[in-house]
């Protein structure tokens, strides 16, 4: 009898170890209007509530502004302020002083800072607002943004123009490659010195200070209607997530930024779907074996328990003949993920092939 308890057991123990432990959704919990939880690998949307709604764009626009800024021009470039640029509220900028566009664009990410933001699109517009916004309305084109259309680098609000968290989150994603964006974006303070008046600028999004990990944000108000939004990028155990909320609540939003990371680095785990060098598919050509092999390490991000894959192929590349370089893309292995994220991993040889010999790769 003893030996049949014991058997049962582990036949429970080997069953439950095979049941796939699906991650927990907060979405009954969360008051929010709109949100996003994406991972900053490749995109994965790790939960949403109405992320593609049209909202509007006060916090998308700063973070615009700030990039096409970074990108096109000199963080030391000296920008005098204009008598409309001094007319927004702000930082209170004053008519003919001159900032650093480095300083214009802290003032932009860790305030509300709408004279700063007129400031740096005249510059870079060349004294055309309009030309700069145009810049903006490209670089979402160029990112894929399908729901966001801009009509000022402020997000003061004006009916033609909105956003969406999705695309927020899509935009951070790619900003944060760039150094300079990613250093001014993970700011908690700035030494800020208006004439002859010196202060800190202090981040307005408080969960650099309240939750762990916290390397990245900026805080929005919206006008019309009153709302708040609050975008946040955070690091625990090599994984990076970026948090996108929407409430007519300040502190809802901040709590329910924490909620969702707490739910994204606890459920989550990012880890190697392809190891590098290690043989995935083997051919032949001209009546030669090849192994084929990823030459990096291919990451994705998936639930605890879950391996997440749907569906994988492997399209050979029909072209091959001998000789063979380890430089040659010999065939793609596809990954389609239970969230239909499509994977695309380019396989090469393992070594240099030749008709009359083959030479390893060193």
């Amino acid at each position: 009898m003893g030996k049949k308890i014991i058997s049962v057991i582990v036949a429970l123990i080997l069953i439950l170890n095979c049941i796939p432990v699906f991650a927990w959704a907060p979405a009954e919990g969360l008051t929010s209007s709109s949100v996003v939880l994406m991972d900053t690998v490749r995109g994965q949307v790790l939960f949403e509530k109405n992320a593609y709604k049209h909202l509007s764009p006060s916090v998308m626009c700063k973070l615009m502004t700030a990039l096409v800024t970074i990108e096109k021009t000199d963080l030391n470039a000296k920008v005098t302020i204009s008598k409309n640029a001094a007319s927004y509220n702000g930082l209170n900028l004053v008519v003919g002083n001159q900032y650093t566009v480095e300083d214009l664009l802290y003032a932009v990410i860790l305030s509300q800072g709408n004279d700063a933001a007129v400031a740096l699109a005249e510059y870079v517009g060349d004294g055309d607002i309009q030309k700069f916004v145009n810049y903006m309305n490209t670089k979402a084109k160029e990112l894929s943004l399908k729901d966001t259309y801009f009509v000022n680098p402020t997000g003061l609000f004006d009916k033609e123009q909105y956003t969406s968290a999705n695309d927020i989150a899509l935009l951070i994603k790619a900003a944060i490659s760039n150094n300079t964006f990613n250093m001014i974006f993970g700011a908690k303070g700035f030494g800020w010195l208006n004439g002859n008046n010196s202060s800190i600028l202090t981040n307005q999004n408080t969960l650099f200070w309240s939750y762990k990990g916290v390397d990245g944000g900026k805080l929005g108000t919206n006008t019309n209607p009153q709302s708040f939004s609050v975008v946040t990028t955070a690091s625990q155990n090599d994984k990076r997530l970026i948090a996108v909320v929407f409430n007519t609540s300040k502190e809802n939003a901040f709590s329910e930024t924490t909620k969702l990371f707490d739910y994204g680095f606890s459920k989550f785990y990012t880890g190697v779907l392809v190891p590098k060098n290690i043989p995935q598919r083997s051919i032949e050509v001209d009546n030669i074996k090849i192994d084929l092999i990823s030459k990096i390490d291919v990451y994705y991000t998936y639930p605890v328990g879950d391996s997440f894959i749907k569906d994988i192929s492997f399209i050979q590349n029909e072209k091959l003949h001998l000789p063979i370089n380890t430089e040659t893309i010999a065939g793609v292995l596809k990954y389609t993920l239970n969230d239909n994220t499509v994977i695309e991993v380019n396989l090469y040889s393992d070594k240099t092939v030749s008709a009359l010999r083959i030479t390893k790769q060193k």
